[in-house]
């Protein structure tokens, strides 16, 4: 068998994660932390839930409540990571995604279980960007600074 996928050319297209010439190697710990492992630290990260029970979009912001931060140092993980990140500034979702290397899904779950604790405040876009007053006059003062 093994001379067989030596002489078909197709053999590597289909397994070509198999590198036949080197010896498999264990993961460093820093790989981990990289997101080599995500695919089960996602599933424990939200407790294996993926629905959430506060709709988050990707531009929602989210800031810390004061009960969030008085709540800081009782939560860990990415919980913790999620306060810490929301403490001073609101951030959207996907930058919480993106400075946490947590895939968005699992931003929206936890997110989402702070907000309904309370420890969490989102502001939502608005619905319609033509009605958004005050985007629209930062827009034009942008456009007149140009």
């Amino acid at each position: 068998m093994r001379g067989a996928e030596a002489d078909d050319p197709h053999a590597q297209l289909v397994r070509p994660f198999l590198d036949r010439k080197q010896p498999l190697k264990p993961l460093s710990p820093d790989s981990y932390a990289l997101g080599a492992g995500s695919a089960v630290r996602a599933y424990a990260m939200t407790g294996g839930r993926s629905h959430v029970s506060v709709h988050l979009e990707f531009e929602t912001m989210l800031q810390a409540t004061a009960d969030g931060r008085e709540a800081l140092t009782a939560v860990r993980f990415e919980r913790a990571d999620i306060l810490r990140q929301c403490q001073n500034d609101p951030q959207s979702v996907a930058e919480l995604s993106a400075r946490l290397h947590v895939p968005i899904g699992v931003v929206r779950v936890v997110a989402s279980d702070l907000i309904a604790e309370g420890y969490l405040k989102a502001f939502y876009p608005s619905a319609n960007v033509a009605d958004d007053v005050l985007l629209i006059t930062k827009l034009i003062a942008g456009v007149r600074a140009l």
